[in-house]
């Protein structure tokens, strides 16, 4: 896409504002490297696409590839350029935060990326040197309803088949509730006491969950006031 001006604002412009290309580098900004890592975070985006995005975002340098040792893959990571963004998509987000949620409908509640969020911001040094393994049932969806987190020190893995181990503790609530605690729309006392989450299990790892379950990056930017100047 060309706008055909010299304005810094429209170049730009012309190499973010392509259809998921900066959800591609929100998710370089916070850690994914490999190819099923943006598939997880972004998983209505398809390969085709993805693999355009990444080779467009690497040749404008803000972004290049590393072979993964013994496999026919690439990491990828950000350029200096690449990562001098991150100031402009935290801002971009605490600006969303403050004045777009109005524009959300549950066609954008995407339970993948928030269970894939929720797993990357988990706060292992509040949890148990052993395996700890925590379970989200989600009453009102048909598909993805369970999700398994499996953390073993600084390790953790995303699974929606049950990997046949003890769970420790149990997370069970409606999708849009897990959705507002995550981005600090309501507290987990809150949620726990009026919108229907249940925690079981562990009676430790219950009693530190404020701890260890970290919130969303973006979750101190509250919706703006109607009206507000």
């Amino acid at each position: 896409m060309r706008y055909g001006q010299f304005c810094p604002i429209s170049k730009a412009a012309e190499i973010l504002c392509e259809r998921w290309t900066l959800l591609i580098v929100r998710e370089l900004l916070l850690g994914s490297s490999r190819y099923n890592e943006f598939q997880r975070a972004l998983s209505r985006i398809s390969p085709t696409l993805l693999s355009k995005r990444l080779s467009e975002l690497e040749a404008a340098n803000l972004v290049f590839k590393r072979k993964i040792p013994g496999s026919r893959g690439y990491e990828y990571f950000l350029t200096q350029a690449g990562n001098e963004l991150g100031p402009i998509v935290m801002n971009l987000g605490e600006w969303g935060m403050q004045w777009a949620r109005d524009q959300m409908d549950l066609e954008d509640l995407d339970i993948e990326l928030l269970m894939w969020d929720i797993r990357r911001r988990l706060d292992t040094q509040y949890l148990p040197p052993t395996e700890t393994i925590i379970k989200f049932h989600f009453t009102d969806l048909k598909t993805f309803s369970d999700w398994w987190i499996l953390i073993n020190g600084d390790e953790r893995d995303l699974c929606t088949d049950n990997p046949g181990k003890e769970v420790d503790l149990y997370f069970t609530c409606d999708a849009q509730t897990m959705v507002d605690l995550w981005q600090g729309d309501v507290t987990l006392n809150d949620a726990i006491n009026h919108r229907g989450l249940k925690i079981v299990g562990d009676a430790n790892l219950k009693k530190s969950v404020k701890k260890w379950f970290s919130l969303s990056l973006l979750a101190q930017h509250g919706r703006a006031a109607i009206g507000e100047d």
